[in-house]
């Protein structure tokens, strides 16, 4: 919203000696736009404090979404078994991913993972699509949010070895054969460490690029009134530019969006083989 405040209040004349608004400097209005902020009054169910914020209200919104779009793709195949429209679309999509990601980077195996990897598709990029929409908030913006993803990632990296070789097989997998008994101290550990830097990469993979997108747009739309500030045939000038480059990145946005939830179910996809068929 502030935004929009900062345009039509960028074309009114510098008044140096008249103190800022609060609330309205650059850095306040960067960081409203890509932190997480409440949006209701709190409630105390017993223990529990809810407090809901946009973000957390968005990431029930694309969920929410997700789950419909699936429902009505089913319901395509009731009709005729045939799907048609949203079924054809979302069948495409799927097929895409159990083909192409998941049997190509797991083997046989990759069927039992396609539902998390379409699950994972899906939710991504209907959040970030969401999030570029007036008034509306990226979920997948929110570390939290990624940190999430990463740790049910991990946990189907970990499942697939330990249910393939047991616990103790799946650990011993981490250790090269024939690694000389002299180099275990070293390799065990850096080993070790990279059972959690994948996930890692992921979650900082995502999280970084759909806070920039949005950092992006608004520090361009934010040169209409710094621009304004000193003279307000700048402001004036600065307008299309600001307004075609903002409109720009934002239609790189949709590029963007399809891209990180592909890479997410892809790099996911190779770390589950990596670990259901440990090759060093």
């Amino acid at each position: 919203m502030s935004r929009f405040v900062w345009l039509l209040a960028a074309v009114e004349p510098a008044t140096p000696e008249a103190p800022a608004p609060e609330g309205h400097s650059p850095a306040e209005v960067l960081l409203h736009h890509v932190t997480d902020s409440r949006w209701f009054r709190h409630y105390d169910v017993g223990p529990v404090h809810f407090e809901p914020t946009k973000h957390l209200v968005f990431f029930v919104v694309a969920a929410a979404i997700v789950l419909v779009v699936t429902r009505l793709a089913l319901r395509s195949y009731r009709k005729g078994g045939v799907p048609t429209g949203m079924g054809a679309a979302v069948e495409t999509i799927v097929l895409f991913i159990r083909d192409e990601i998941a049997e190509k980077n797991i083997g046989h195996d990759g069927r039992v993972y396609t539902p998390l990897l379409c699950s994972f598709f899906f939710f991504i990029l209907i959040a970030a699509l969401i999030g570029l929409m007036p008034f509306s908030a990226t979920s997948t913006g929110n570390v939290s949010v990624t940190l999430g993803l990463a740790i049910v990632s991990f946990a189907a990296m970990q499942y697939a070895g330990i249910s393939k070789y047991g616990l103790v097989g799946h650990f011993k997998n981490l250790v090269p054969p024939g690694l000389p008994v002299w180099l275990l101290p070293i390799m065990v550990p850096v080993e070790i460490l990279s059972m959690f830097t994948k996930p890692f990469a992921l979650m900082v993979r995502l999280f970084a690029n759909m806070l920039a997108g949005h950092m992006v747009i608004t520090a361009l739309l934010m040169l209409i009134p710094l621009m304004a500030a000193i003279n307000a045939a700048f402001g004036w000038a600065v307008v299309p530019v600001s307004l075609g480059l903002a409109l720009f990145i934002m239609i790189l946005e949709l590029l963007v969006a399809l891209i990180q939830a592909y890479i997410f179910t892809l790099l996911t996809a190779i770390f589950i083989g990596m670990f259901a068929h440990p090759a060093h």
